[in-house]
This record gives C-alpha cells, structure tokens and sequence, in this order.
C-alpha cells in the first residue's frame, strides 16, 4: 500500500525551476587554442519530476526532464569581448535533457545523493556553432529539488562538432554550481 501510494504521488509532473547558477567549461578547437568560459545563467532553468521508481531494497529513483539550459559567456581568450552562448533541451534540441536523482532506502534528499545529468548543448560562438553528439555526463551531489548549494562537474571530453557535422572541438572540465 504505501509503495502504490508513494509511486503515485511521485509520478504526477511536478513542475520546479532553478532560478540562478554558474557554469564554467574548457573549449579547445581543433587548432590547440583554448578557454575556460566563466557562464551565467541567461534565464531560470525549468523542469519536471517525470517519472520515479520505488525499490525496498534500493531506494527511490526520481527521473528530471530538463527543459531549458541558457547560459552566456564573454570570451577573453578565443573571442575578446565576443559572447559564447550555449542552450540545451527543448530551445535547442526539441527534446528534453535527462537528469536523475538516487535516493538510497536509508537516506533522506536532505542528507545529500547522488544526482546525474546528461547533456546536449548547441553552444553559439563568433566562429558558429557548435553541437555535442554524446551528452556531457554531471554527476554531483544533491540535497533538495531544485538542487540548490550542489555542484555538478564532468570527468569526460566531449566532442564538438560544427552544423555540417565537422570535428570543431572540445570540451572538457565541465562544472555546474547551483
């Protein structure tokens, strides 16, 4: 009974917005150049609670459906004074981006779990845009929804590529504080 009730509460689409946080990446080109771009958040990110899975001996899955990332840089390295934007989910890509939050049986969100994002970015710079076709994988920890005080960093390097499907780039060292 209380995992019916449980399940059935989590599954309504609970709508929530994360109103400020700070990016930062590492943009290489294919020429060797490189920047960390120092982003702030554009707009609120908006998202739902979409779905949950209930386990006894697990715990508590809860699944995120990111609508929006938009985020604004101003380059001093690779484009002085120019703006590098970068957008993701339905703006950007016409789908949402995915996140999940695991929340062991013996734990509350409050004492702190681990939380995951996948992400796709159209990043707009001077020299055109570019796309990332594997997601930039953050892991980070989570203590409430919206994940307020958490920090989401990536351990890969993600491919970019131009609009003509063109190696354009990298990135790397991807960090999120909320």
């Amino acid at each position: 009974m209380f995992k019916s009730l449980l399940k059935e509460s989590l599954l309504k689409k609970i709508k929530m917005s994360l109103p400020t946080s700070n990016s930062s990446t590492i943009l290489e080109l294919p020429d060797g150049r490189s920047e960390k771009l120092e982003f702030t958040q554009v707009k609120a990110t908006q998202f739902t609670v979409s779905d949950s899975d209930f386990e006894l001996k697990s715990g508590v899955n809860v699944e995120l459906d990111i609508h929006n990332v938009n985020l604004e840089a101003t380059s001093k390295v690779l484009w002085p004074g120019e703006k590098v934007t970068v957008k993701g989910g339905l703006e950007s890509h016409g789908q949402a981006l995915k996140g999940v939050v695991n929340i062991p049986i013996n734990k509350t969100i409050h004492d702190g779990v681990r939380g995951e994002s996948w992400l796709y970015w159209k990043i707009e710079t001077p020299e055109g845009v570019l796309m990332n076709d594997k997601p930039i994988h953050m892991v980070g920890e989570v203590k409430g929804l919206p994940p307020q005080d958490s920090e989401f960093r990536s351990e890969d390097v993600i491919t970019l590529n131009n609009e003509k499907g063109e190696f354009a780039g990298t990135i790397y060292n991807c960090c999120q504080s909320n």
